[in-house]
């Protein structure tokens, strides 16, 4: 029993480490012609190209491992199929769900280790990866690397400040919205065009200011005013310049509750926070689909198996995205919108097994 779990084990194993590599060789040398011209205007030296790339590799493996993994059970289980072996295995005593239960096995324990590796290694590699881009592509970095949308946060003071962007370049919001509340009652509101970070201070510019006493509101405008007893720095509101994956499982969670708790809308975050245990398990859940669709004897060749992993990958990351994007837009529930793939993809899994030849 040992020997033909080995067997197959080292099948399998085998097409997975070669399709990982293969995946990594295509992302690198695509992305590294395609951004040719940037290293060579920026002159970027060729050691940190290469730690660009490192950093790089753990987000690629993340991304492509449930294809490598769906790509491994269809053509290990395939090719035995193929060549009477699981016939005989199954002549022999054995049922099919025994025969393939080592593989769900590695599958489900890769899943776990993904879930590991993307809580920890890979938040660190491409926080590292964003740094040097910042540091030495500078001039090619994206908008959303200098300017932060419809920023939520609450200062010493129990003020709420919100602004419709803010500038972490020049270190300056702009329509700025600022509420101080007494229990659930505005006390005052102020509203600015800009407010700037000028020698350690917060000042606000061409604003209005309108407090709320007993039934009576003042009105003040002004050009500039300073914002007293203000401990918020520009660090503040920059933190949402990191990508989910830049962040850990705790660290994406401690940020939506302080978007909560500032009156934000969390659900296009709460999405990149289910997906990070919905894509790892992803993993186990694609095996578990493709192992028993390979089982029964076909003549097709690889071309065809590997037309099949692709048509099956695109399908399931289809789904992903578009409920991913549903659920960021308020279409979807966040949890569901992130599992929605999985739970399609594991029923369907179930049902093939069930119906394949035993």
């Amino acid at each position: 029993m040992k020997i033909l779990d080995t067997y197959l084990l080292r099948k399998f194993l085998g097409v997975l480490f070669f399709s990982l590599f293969a995946f990594i060789c295509i992302f690198v040398i695509v992305d590294g012609v395609e951004k040719l011209d940037i290293y060579i205007s920026q002159k970027t030296p060729k050691l940190i190209i290469a730690q660009l790339y490192l950093y790089y590799m753990p987000y690629i493996i993340t991304l492509t491992l449930p294809i490598a993994l769906l790509l491994a059970s269809l053509f290990s289980i395939g090719n035995m199929a193929k060549q009477n072996e699981l016939i005989a295995m199954i002549s022999s005593g054995r049922s099919l769900y025994r025969i393939l239960a080592p593989v769900f096995i590695v599958a489900f324990l890769i899943s776990l280790g993904a879930l590991w590796f993307g809580e920890t290694v890979v938040p660190r590699a491409s926080a590292a990866r964003a740094h040097l881009v910042d540091e030495y592509l500078e001039k090619q970095r994206q908008a959303w690397r200098k300017r932060v949308n419809n920023v939520y946060a609450r200062d010493d003071q129990d003020r709420r400040i919100s602004m419709r962007w803010f500038d972490t370049v020049q270190n300056t919001g702009h329509r700025v919205n600022i509420r101080k509340f007494k229990g659930l009652e505005t006390q005052i509101h102020i509203y600015a065009a800009r407010m700037s970070w000028e020698d350690s201070t917060w000042i606000l510019y061409d604003g209005v200011e309108r407090s709320f006493m007993e039934g009576v509101e003042i009105v003040n405008t002004f050009s500039r005013l300073e914002l007293l007893d203000e401990n918020l720095k520009p660090d503040e509101f920059a933190k949402v310049l990191k990508k989910p994956e830049e962040m850990s499982y705790g660290e994406l969670k401690t940020f939506i509750a302080e978007v909560e708790r500032n009156g934000g809308d969390p659900n296009h975050w709460l999405v990149d926070l289910y997906l990070k245990i919905a894509i790892p398990f992803a993993n186990f859940i694609i095996v578990l689909f493709g192992a028993p669709l390979s089982s029964p004897k076909r003549r097709s060749g690889t071309a065809t198996g590997f037309g099949i992993s692709l048509a099956i990958a695109f399908f399931y990351f289809g789904i992903v995205k578009t409920a991913q994007s549903m659920g960021q837009n308020g279409l979807l529930p966040p949890l569901f919108a992130a599992w929605s793939a999985n739970v399609l993809f594991f029923l369907g899994g179930i049902w093939v097994l069930l119906k394949a030849q035993k």
